[in-house]
């Protein structure tokens, strides 16, 4: 009786695999003394669930840390990745979605930016450790500058202080939240990506269910082009409309 005991004290342990969550609506939403919710919380936990897991969460942590965390194998997943050949050194990529929009943030006399080529010669405010979009990791060395800062507040800060001419974000929702103790009015401009940006679940190579790195592959990549993520997005939006202004 013990022995079976410990066999399904095991098993359960087995089928708990541990995400890192950034509070980052309406992709990651983390509220005191609530379960964390979001677009690719709902994606990564209905494509685990689908495999026989339950996931469980972190505390909220910066997307670096998070990364760091899986690099070293302290957690198992985080979500929402673009790729990078760095990231596959150390995690296994699983598709669940793809960009459609970036936004970029100037100042209220600053320059439109209405495409991609509109960003050459400036300043740009980007996220430590946050990929964008091929188009905009991958520019020459030279084509903009990109200046890094370790959130969205003190991008808006340095945006506002004149530092930098562009501040980049993908559906930025939280604008009002940066805007409160600013003088400084800004402009929003939206630039189609036309889905080439993939996104990603990624798995630590050191978690306990790496091995099965190829059926999960297998798995994502159907459920991507069958449109099946899509709807649970989807679904969580119907669901969640106040963080969709």
């Amino acid at each position: 009786m013990l022995t079976t005991q410990a066999n399904i004290a095991n098993s359960a342990e087995n089928k708990t695999l541990t995400m890192c969550v950034t509070h980052f609506p309406p992709y990651q939403i983390i509220l005191p003394g609530q379960t964390p919710i979001g677009e690719n919380i709902a994606a990564t936990t209905y494509f685990f669930n689908k495999l026989g897991f339950t996931i469980h969460f972190t505390q909220n942590n910066s997307f670096w840390r998070c990364l760091g965390m899986l690099k070293a194998g302290k957690v198992d997943i985080m979500s929402g990745l673009l790729d990078a050949p760095a990231r596959r050194k150390f995690s296994h990529l699983f598709v669940y979605g793809s960009l459609d929009k970036k936004s970029f943030y100037v100042k209220k006399n600053g320059p439109n930016i209405n495409e991609f080529s509109d960003l050459k010669g400036l300043k740009v405010a980007v996220l430590k450790g946050v990929k964008q979009f091929k188009q905009f990791d991958n520019a020459p060395n030279g084509y903009f500058e990109k200046v890094y800062v370790n959130d969205m507040s003190a991008a808006f800060r340095v945006l506002a202080a004149g530092k930098v001419d562009v501040v980049i974000s993908t559906d930025f929702n939280d604008l009002e939240n940066y805007k409160k103790n600013m003088t400084q009015e800004f402009k929003e401009f939206t630039v189609n990506l036309d889905g080439t940006s993939l996104l990603f679940i990624a798995l630590s190579k050191t978690s306990k269910v790496a091995h099965l790195a190829p059926k999960f592959t297998d798995l994502s990549e159907k459920m991507y082009k069958n449109n099946e993520f899509y709807k649970v997005i989807s679904d969580f939006k119907i669901k969640h409309p106040t963080y969709y202004h």
